[in-house]
């Protein structure tokens, strides 16, 4: 019986919490708190912030969605375990701040921005308070003016994801570049009202930090990158060149893009076993746009996915050839329309939007 006695109690010294105190802490805890803290605040003050967003059912939702379960089960076989503590971490402060903002009032001003931050626009088309990610590098100078790239996120994420991905946070400090990322009405495939959206927090950065003009850019991955070919033919203007990663043209949005681009380079970058985007897809983009006068600019990463993250080299090298462009081109109107210039024959059909 003593020797029955003197096992328990060694396996329940085992399995209390005292034998642990020598393992290592969670690193995800940290961003969990954040979360729970931002719940907490999001269902004392949602009436409040449903009234001035329009997205407290959205908000919830997505906190929910952003919560990394206990250990790394969550964790992609492609992602290093420092850059996924480090993603969730940076996603985990961006929505505890959007939601403290909405739930104060207090919005932070976008000029006094430096490193990553969710902050809020007023929408031309509802008036509601949007969500606009934004990194600014350390080194931006307000006395000398910079590049701006505008990034349109993928379906089911937020403005938040490439903001708190390390390589779109390197590629901007390796170019010195401001990132804003609007949250263009969610998964809206960016149809309407989503680009008047876009368009009015490129506006708000304008007016709030020092841009070269002659350098501002657009880009968006997955959905976002088929969203670049419905926002940037809008007001092409704006624009020294596009970046569409792993998504391209559709049906739908081949004519407008074919007319509204002319003039201006296009830097298309995808994995070479991607998914989600058929094979031959991007490059069928490439065929097309050369056929109807645009510059491109191809980029397809061996072995790479879907994932920014599995195709890092080709995106980081696209990045930098694109923020290598001026715009030179004559303004244009608001159409999108380059004067008289004709249009080449009808191009074959594209295919539809693959599905996420």
């Amino acid at each position: 019986m003593l020797i029955v006695a003197v096992l328990v109690t060694a396996l329940v010294a085992l399995a209390s919490p005292a034998s642990n105190a020598g393992s290592a802490p969670d690193p995800l805890q940290p961003a969990r708190a954040q979360l729970d803290a931002a719940r907490k605040t999001l269902g004392e003050k949602f009436s409040i912030i449903d009234s001035r967003s329009g997205l407290a059912a959205a908000l919830q939702a997505r906190l929910d969605s952003d919560s990394p379960a206990i250990g790394h089960n969550e964790k992609p076989a492609w992602m290093s375990s420092a850059d996924f503590v480090e993603f969730e971490t940076y996603v985990a402060k961006l929505d505890k701040s959007l939601v403290d903002q909405y739930a104060s009032g207090a919005y932070h001003a976008l000029a006094e921005v430096r490193g990553a931050d969710d902050t809020v626009f007023k929408s031309p088309a509802d008036g509601t308070m949007q969500p606009l990610a934004v990194y600014v590098p350390q080194r931006y100078d307000p006395r000398t003016s910079t590049s701006l790239v505008v990034f349109l996120h993928g379906n089911t994420c937020s403005e938040n994801d490439p903001i708190a991905l390390p390589w779109v946070r390197t590629a901007a400090d390796s170019t010195n570049s401001i990132i804003i990322a609007p949250y263009a009405r969610g998964n809206s495939q960016y149809v309407d009202p989503a680009p008047d959206d876009v368009y009015a927090a490129l506006d708000v950065a304008l007016h709030a930090f020092n841009i070269d003009r002659r350098h501002i850019y657009l880009a968006g991955h997955s959905m976002g990158g088929y969203g670049v070919f419905i926002v940037g033919p809008k007001h092409p203007e704006n624009w020294a060149a596009v970046m569409p990663v792993s998504g391209g043209m559709t049906t739908d949005t081949l004519s407008d893009a074919l007319r509204g681009l002319q003039g201006i380079p296009v830097y298309l970058v995808v994995g070479s076993d991607d998914p989600i985007v058929p094979k031959g897809y991007m490059k069928r983009n490439v065929d097309l746009l050369e056929q109807s006068g645009i510059e491109a600019h191809y980029y397809e990463e061996p072995g790479g996915g879907h994932p920014i993250g599995t195709i890092s080299k080709s995106f980081a090298r696209a990045w930098r050839d694109m923020l290598a462009r001026t715009r030179e081109r004559t303004l244009l109107d608001r159409s999108g329309m380059p004067g008289s210039t004709p249009m080449p024959g009808t191009p074959p059909p594209m295919p539809t939007r693959p599905t996420r």
